[in-house]
C-alpha cells in the first residue's frame, strides 16, 4: 500500500529532524496497526494448518455434515433436538447445503482449512471492494474481535458482508445487484433488509432480478434437499431460537437479561425493525441518501436477527468503509468487544458494552453520511 511508504517516509524524515513525538506516533502505528495485526494472523494460520478443530466449529458441526449428508444421498436436517440445543445442527435453508457443497467433496479437515483460509480473506476485500486503501484500517481490523470470531466459527456471516459490500459497489448494474441480493437472502433470511434497500432506492429492475433469482434458488435447493424439509427447516430453526433466545446480543436477549420475558422481546424486535424499515425508505426514497439509507440497513439486519452473534459485528466494516476510508478512533472500538465473549453465556454489561460501541460507530456513520 502506498500510504505505508509513505508513513515510512515520514518516520524517517521525523526521525532525521529530531521530531521525536512524530518519531514515535509512526512508530507506534506501525507495531500497533501493522506488527501486531501480522502477529496474529500468522498464528491463526498457523492454528489452522495444525488442524484444530476449535477453527471453523460452525463449519465442522454444521455446514460441512449437512452439505456431506446431502452429497450422499443422506438428509442435511437429520438432526435431533439434543444436537439443536447444543448449537451443533444445521438449521439454515438448503441453499446453503448446496453452497458449501463443493468443500464437501473433500475430506472434512481440508475442507475446514479452506473454510477458514476464505474467511480470513473476507474483512480485507471487504475494505478494497469499498476502496478503502489505507493500510492502517487493514491492520486494526484484524484486531477486531468480530472478524476473529467470523474466521474462528467458520460462519458465512462474514462472507455475507464481502456480499453486501459487493451490491453497494454495484449497485448501479441491476443484474449483479439483484442476484447478489437475492443469494444473500437465500443463504441467510435475515438478509431480507438489502430487498428493502434496492426498493427504498427505487432500484426497480434490481428488485425483479433479484425476486427471479432467489425464486430460481430456492426452487433449486429445496428440489434438491426435498420440499418436504422446509417444514423440518422452519421447526428446527424455531427451536433453535426458543431455546438461545437469552444467549447472544439480539434484542431479545437484551430485554431478557434485565428480567423480561421473550414476548416482551419479540414485541420490541417488531417495534424497532418496523421503525428503521420506515425510517430507511423516508430516508433512501424521499431524501435520495442512498449511504445513510444502507448504514441502517446494517442495524435493521443486526435488529431483525433473532438470534446475533459476535460475528455478525462483521457487519460495520460497511458503514466504517463508506463513511471512514481513513483510519480514526472509531476503528478501534471492536478491538474492545474482546471482553464480550463469543459463548452463550454473555453478562448484562457485557451486551451492553457491545451494543455501546456498535451503536457509537452506527450513528457516527449515519451522521457522517448526511454530510
Amino acid at each position: 500500500m502506498n500510504d505505508h511508504a509513505a508513513a515510512l517516509r515520514r518516520g524517517v524524515a521525523a526521525a532525521r529532524a529530531g521530531d521525536r513525538t512524530a518519531t514515535y506516533t509512526v512508530a507506534l502505528q506501525q507495531i500497533l496497526l501493522g506488527l501486531m495485526p501480522l502477529v496474529v494472523l500468522v498464528w491463526e494460520v498457523t492454528v489452522v494448518f495444525g488442524g484444530s478443530r476449535s477453527i471453523a466449529v460452525d463449519f465442522h458441526d454444521a455446514y460441512y455434515v449437512a452439505s456431506y449428508r446431502m452429497l450422499h444421498g443422506g438428509d442435511p436436517y437429520a438432526w435431533t433436538h439434543r444436537e439443536i440445543y447444543a448449537g451443533v445442527a444445521f438449521v439454515y435453508p438448503a441453499f446453503s447445503a448446496l453452497f458449501f457443497a463443493p468443500l464437501a467433496l473433500i475430506a472434512q479437515d481440508w475442507a475446514g482449512v479452506l473454510d477458514t483460509l476464505v474467511c480470513i480473506a473476507m474483512a480485507p476485500l471487504t475494505l478494497w471492494v469499498l476502496r478503502v486503501r489505507d493500510w492502517r484500517v487493514y491492520g486494526v481490523t484484524l484486531l477486531w474481535l468480530p472478524v476473529f470470531a467470523g474466521w474462528q466459527t467458520g460462519n458465512e456471516t462474514i462472507m455475507l458482508v464481502l456480499i453486501t459490500a459487493l451490491v453497494w459497489r454495484y449497485r448501479g448494474n441491476p443484474i449483479v445487484s439483484g442476484v447478489l441480493t437475492a443469494a444473500a437472502i437465500s443463504l441467510k433470511p435475515v438478509m431480507w433488509p438489502l430487498a428493502l434497500w434496492l426498493l427504498a432506492t427505487r432500484r426497480w429492475r434490481a428488485s425483479g432480478y433479484g425476486l427471479a433469482t432467489g425464486l430460481l434458488i430456492n426452487l433449486v435447493s429445496w428440489s434438491v434437499v426435498g420440499f418436504g424439509n422446509v417444514g423440518v427447516y422452519l421447526r428446527d430453526s424455531g427451536l433453535d431460537t426458543r431455546h438461545a433466545w437469552r444467549a447472544g446480543y439480539g434484542i431479545a436477549a437484551a430485554f431478557g437479561h434485565i428480567g423480561l420475558g421473550r414476548s416482551f422481546g419479540d414485541l420490541m424486535t417488531v417495534v424497532v425493525c418496523a421503525a428503521l424499515a420506515v425510517t430507511i425508505v423516508y430516508v433512501a426514497f424521499v431524501h435520495h441518501r442512498e449511504r445513510q439509507a444502507l448504514t441502517l440497513t446494517i442495524v435493521l439486519i443486526l435488529a431483525a436477527s433473532p438470534l446475533v452473534w459476535v460475528h455478525y459485528f462483521t457487519l460495520l466494516l460497511i458503514p466504517m468503509a463508506l463513511e471512514y476510508p481513513r483510519v480514526r478512533w472509531l476503528w478501534a472500538l471492536p478491538v474492545l468487544m474482546w471482553v464480550c465473549p463469543q459463548s452463550w453465556h454473555v453478562h448484562t454489561w457485557q451486551e451492553a458494552l457491545a451494543w455501546l460501541l456498535a451503536g457509537t460507530m452506527l450513528v457516527m456513520s449515519v451522521r457522517a453520511a448526511r454530510e
